[in-house]
């Protein structure tokens, strides 16, 4: 008994001893660069495998690099069409930064999406028509200046202004339905695996309280989970169309309970791509219209006198800015303090979420190989233990023969 203390004790303190910590970049630098170059490497090498497999790929690639690089009478073409990408890229990759929110909880929208629709709609309302994007709507800078708008140049307000950003606004809601994936999928393996999920057991253990003692998050949960189960494609959908803190437990719930991946996304690209996305924008374009905008300026202006004139001049300041002129080079040297500081903001806030990506993915391949680590010398000690017993019983048994002989 003393001896299987003993070695439980031992056990115990092993185990304790090859508990994993973390590290960062910052902590071992050499030791997470080395591991994420490996991690790069493991990934380049995968995706070469894939593509060395697939030849309709193989020749798709051929193509993309042939016409991009060798000069063809499509050049012009390639050169809008590849615009047209980077542009669409641009504000889906906001939309999925907006979803995993930088791990800052970072909006893009407000910060990029909402802007932009602010400003073509200030724009639209100064000319009465819709002034030329310089250099172009993909690489889009400022306006060219307004001129006398022509009949045909006339635009029918609202709806107009809301089709010319529809494209801007699709991809930016396509990119945030990509942007929810993740927790789907991370639900969907260990699901798959067998394994349990903390915050659904969490949910499970809810339904067993009586009323009383819900919080209203718990209900909210509980009314979710259910419902999920029951309705799942028009439950993702509603869930999608509006803001929801919740969305993630959504998500986990369909990964959870292996929802097909089409049901799961197609609600949750229509919902936040068709719906959401579209809602936002009209109420950007409507508190910017020009009658709206001057209406709130005098509202804050009579209630608070001290910023008389300052609002309606910093408004006009602004709008001057939306236009190209000769001084534009001036214009962009004269950039207001709070911007740059904004912008230092920004790239602070990108730089934090690619730290604590690193960190993380280095993290996980680390405490992987701890934990078949400690998996194999478990195995090799109860083997060798195994052996030794077998070994001890066989001494003893010739040790009885021996003795019954004499």
């Amino acid at each position: 008994l003393k001896s299987n203390d003993s070695t439980a004790r031992e056990q115990s303190k092993d185990s304790e001893d090859s508990e994993y910590k973390p590290i960062s970049l910052l902590t071992h630098p050499i030791t997470t660069i080395s591991v994420l170059i490996e991690l790069i490497g493991e990934k380049l090498v995968q995706g070469i495998k894939y593509i060395a497999s697939h030849s309709q790929l193989q020749l798709i690639i051929l193509f993309i690099l042939l016409v991009n690089y060798i000069p063809n009478p499509f050049s012009e073409g390639v050169t809008e069409v590849r615009k047209i990408v980077y542009s669409c890229t641009y504000w889906i990759l906001l939309g999925v930064a907006s979803s995993i929110g930088l791990g800052t909880g970072l909006h893009t929208f407000v910060l990029y999406l909402g802007p932009h629709i602010a400003k073509v709609t200030l724009a639209a309302n100064e000319c009465s028509y819709f002034p030329e994007m310089n250099p172009n709507r993909w690489e889009f800078v400022d306006f060219h200046p307004c001129k006398v708008a022509r009949e045909e140049e006339s635009y029918n307000g609202f709806f107009a202004i809301l089709m010319s950003v529809q494209l801007e606004a699709l991809m930016w809601g396509l990119g945030t339905a990509i942007g929810e994936l993740p927790p789907y999928f991370m639900a969907l393996g260990a699901s798959k695996s067998g394994k349990q999920n903390e915050e659904l057991d969490e949910i499970i253990e809810s339904e067993n309280k009586s009323e009383s003692k819900l919080t209203l998050m718990e209900k909210a949960k509980i009314f979710l989970f259910d419902h999920l189960q029951k309705h799942g494609f028009i439950t993702v959908l509603i869930c999608a169309s509006i803001p929801n803190p919740l969305f993630d437990l959504a998500g986990i719930t369909c990964g959870h309970f292996q929802i097909p991946f089409w049901t799961f996304f197609g609600a949750t690209m229509i919902g936040k791509a068709f719906i959401k996305a579209h809602l936002q924008a009209c109420f950007v374009i409507f508190l910017f219209s020009k009658h709206h905008v001057e209406h709130i300026i005098d509202i804050i202006e009579n209630a608070f006198p001290s910023l008389s004139h300052f609002l309606s001049n910093s408004l006009e300041k602004q709008k001057n800015k939306l236009f190209h002129s000769q001084d534009n080079g001036a214009i962009e040297d004269s950039k207001p303090m709070i911007s740059k500081i904004w912008e230092v903001v920004i790239t602070t806030m990108i730089l934090y979420f690619l730290y604590s990506m690193i960190n993380s993915l280095v993290n996980d391949r680390l405490q992987q190989r701890e934990e078949e680590r400690v998996f194999f010398e478990t195995l090799n000690t109860e083997e060798s233990t195994k052996s030794n017993r077998s070994k001890k019983g066989m001494s003893g048994e010739k040790q009885k023969k021996k003795g019954k002989g004499h």
